[in-house]
């Protein structure tokens, strides 16, 4: 198993950072919102995999419109946690990189929200591009969000989250600790990362630098998807939902993500 996925792998089972998972809900933000309706247009009534639910955010947005909706996720604990939360889906604890449990031509659509598809490394990311383009239907739909290695916040001003003030002493507290634990982290983590080539694995402030990501570019973006047997002209949105077009876009923390599996002609 690599570092970093020992590392992400410890900070999904702590139970502060679950946590963030327990309660949420709706869309992210705008760009997912419109992919969202974009992916719930093209799949309504039909099979419908979702991966990485984590606390069943996606579950609640999907298996309404699904005529088979199936949640995975590779931590046991967010699947206990999504399944209480939706106690009527079909939900199973199971690796992106391994969908042997499903045939060939399964599903309408495929979502990985939330970047979660930037969790393992290089090869492991071939290995979900691959069994997501298996699984998926001819003409069917992936929708997911990766992260842009171009961002500024990646480099060598590294992107911080700041302290929340309050005035209650013990939620400041915690506060207080949660900042040092991070800055811990960023000391620990920060020489694990890997910028050479298509390799980039950078460690991300979320969960106070409890995370590291591989990060990508459109144009790697792009070639990456057509060697799975993608389109290779993938849509690419904003946060905000502004369609995105070349360049290295280095305001963007990451992209949301619309792919086709070509249709059979």
């Amino acid at each position: 198993m690599h570092r970093m996925e020992e590392i992400n792998r410890r900070t999904w089972r702590n139970p502060i950072a679950r946590r963030d998972y327990r309660a949420s809900t709706g869309f992210i933000n705008e760009g997912e919102r419109l992919v969202f309706e974009i992916a719930r247009k093209r799949a309504s009534g039909g099979r419908i995999l979702d991966i990485g639910i984590g606390g069943g955010r996606t579950t609640g947005l999907f298996c309404d419109i699904a005529a088979d909706y199936v949640g995975i996720d590779y931590t046991p604990e967010m699947v206990e946690l999504a399944q209480r939360n939706y106690p009527q889906a079909q939900l199973a604890h199971m690796d992106a990189r391994d969908l042997s449990a499903f045939g060939n031509a399964s599903f309408d659509l495929v979502l990985f929200s939330y970047n979660g598809i930037d969790s393992v490394d290089a090869e492991g990311r071939r290995a979900v591009l691959s069994e997501v383009s298996r699984v998926l239907r001819a003409g069917g739909t992936f929708v997911f969000s990766t992260f842009n290695r171009n961002w500024h916040g990646f480099g060598e001003k590294r992107a911080r989250s700041s302290i929340v003030w309050s005035n209650d002493p013990l939620r400041l507290g915690f506060r207080l600790v949660k900042h040092a634990m991070g800055l811990v982290r960023e000391r620990r983590f920060a020489p694990l990362e890997q910028r050479e080539g298509e390799h980039a694995i950078l460690l991300h402030r979320a969960h106070d630098f409890g995370i590291m990501v591989y990060a990508t570019t459109p144009q790697q973006l792009r070639a990456q998807l057509g060697a799975s047997g993608f389109d290779g002209d993938p849509m690419l949105f904003s946060v905000d939902g502004h369609l995105l077009s070349g360049g290295t876009l280095p305001e963007e923390e990451y992209f949301h993500v619309v792919a086709y599996k070509p249709a059979l002609s």
